[in-house]
């Protein structure tokens, strides 16, 4: 990188980019609690890894991001800034290859790349989503080695790097989330497209070994997928909007979505007018996986709600690069009537980094520890969600968080819960309830929106002749601590 963008070293502007996005995300993270999916990643992260592999298969979460923070947390502890510290190293890696990518697929264009890994830096979201001590900074990042991969390895039909390369970071993919399947299917319609050019008995061999290292838990796979098919998912079914709101979040703000999103569909136009491969690769990495998932989310008789931000997260880099593209190529044309064009693609960014907000998060179980009153609350307390019982003993017993159980894990909490009179919204902890003669609980509501929970604690309480009263400890937009009395 020795040439210069604005005046300055483009090897500058590069580093001072992935500086930006580690100094952003630090900064938001230390402002910003621990959510009660990142401390269910945590709490899951300290089984031995053969029980971990066996818990997590009983839900929709693939192991590999756990097991990677298993190791971590053995050598690091679980203190909440130092749990979030892998998933920001791969936003960097992440970074680092969106600017690759976006540099191969625009004939070694540097600008085209620190665009991208500009654009990519400064969307909210998808910084906000890179610190969490979940799987979807690793999804991101192996997406992005993935694809880039592909790319080298359909374009050097010799080496056997690019091809190892692509290969683990697909089944890697696979093991971190079931979604960057999407990836591969891609990858095959691509392949399909181009089928003459095409090194396809190389990539034959590859598929097989894909398939061969994902065997053990494809049956698994199988199983949930039909689970979710006959149960449906927590995600509510898309509306005709869903796809501006989830373009919102990328780009931070109404004016750039409708920009972003208008460059990307003529870098797509041109990209297929043009019928330049690497860049309808890039094009269909993001037009199938988003329209896809949006359809199987529309309300109809096969649904299947998936369409949400971060599910569909994937496909941002996709949608920056191809954005980036757009901007170049477009300030190459535009220069000739004026060169003051050249200074568009910093507008864009500019009209991106206007629509950053302070976004923080709380959680409401630790807004309860650090209360100055706590002591002189009632002792027995409710909490809902249920999975709220792992936060609430990371934040207010750290030590039974400690000790955790391999097998029934709920029950396991519940019953520590249980003995210093704290019951989650679960009937099987409910029903540890003792009765006494206390007048009043503490109703810890840490989700409003999950209104069936609410009802079954409403329900239970009325039984228990506890009635709702102003008492209102602490409120915000989706959680209420209050105390009910008899």
């Amino acid at each position: 990188m020795k040439q210069q963008s604005y005046g300055i070293s483009n090897s500058i502007l590069f580093f001072t980019i992935l500086i930006i996005g580690v100094v952003s995300k630090l900064f938001i993270s230390g402002i910003t609690d621990l959510s009660n999916d990142e401390v269910f990643s945590i709490y899951h992260a300290q089984l031995d890894v053969i029980d971990l592999f066996k818990e997590l298969s009983t839900g929709n979460n693939p192991p590999l991001f756990e097991t990677i923070l298993h190791y971590w947390i053995k050598f690091f502890g679980i203190n909440e800034n130092i749990v979030r510290i892998p998933s920001i190293i791969f936003s960097i890696v992440s970074t680092v290859f969106i600017y690759f990518t976006a540099k191969l697929v625009s004939d070694n264009n540097e600008k085209s790349g620190l665009l991208a890994s500009l654009l990519f830096t400064l969307s909210l979201f998808i910084s906000t989503l890179q610190f969490e001590t979940r799987a979807y900074s690793l999804m991101i990042m192996l997406v992005t080695i993935n694809s880039y991969s592909f790319l080298r390895n359909i374009q050097t039909k010799s080496t056997n790097y690019w091809q190892s390369l692509w290969i683990l970071s697909t089944a890697f993919g696979w093991y971190t989330h079931f979604f960057t399947i999407w990836i591969f299917i891609v990858q095959v319609i691509y392949v399909l497209f181009k089928f003459k050019s095409l090194p396809i008995k190389k990539l034959m061999i590859g598929c097989t070994f894909i398939i061969l290292l994902f065997s053990p838990y494809l049956g698994i796979l199988i199983q949930r997928f039909s689970a979710t098919e006959n149960q449906g998912t927590w995600v509510e079914p898309a509306k005709f909007d869903s796809i501006y709101f989830v373009l919102w979040q990328f780009c931070n703000n109404p004016i750039a979505t409708i920009l972003f999103f208008s460059g990307f569909c003529y870098f797509t136009y041109k990209a297929i007018k043009s019928k330049n491969a690497y860049q309808n690769f890039i094009s269909i990495w993001f037009w199938i996986p988003f329209l896809m998932m949006f359809l199987f989310s529309l309300p109809h008789k096969f649904t299947i709600p998936m369409f949400i931000e971060r599910y569909v997260s994937f496909v941002a880099p996709a949608f920056f690069i191809g954005i980036a593209l757009f901007l170049v190529q477009t300030t190459n044309e535009l220069k000739k009537r004026s060169n003051y064009f050249k200074y568009l693609p910093l507008i864009f960014g500019l009209i991106m980094f206007l629509g950053l907000k302070n976004k923080t998060s709380t959680n409401i179980f630790k807004e309860y520890s650090e209360l100055n009153n706590r002591d002189s609350l009632p002792k027995k307390t409710i909490i809902q969600p249920y999975y709220g019982a792992f936060s609430y003993l990371y934040y207010n017993d750290i030590e039974n968080f400690k000790d955790f159980a391999s097998t029934k894990i709920y029950d396991h909490m519940e019953k520590q819960l249980a003995l210093k009179d704290i019951y989650t919204s679960r009937k099987n902890s409910l029903n540890l309830f003792v009765s006494d003669s206390s007048n009043s609980i503490v109703c810890i509501e840490g989700e409003l929106s999950r209104k069936n929970e609410i009802f079954v604690i409403d329900s239970f309480l009325n039984s228990k002749k506890y009635l709702p009263t102003d008492q209102v400890i602490l409120s915000g937009k989706n959680y209420k601590i209050e105390i009910k009395k008899k």
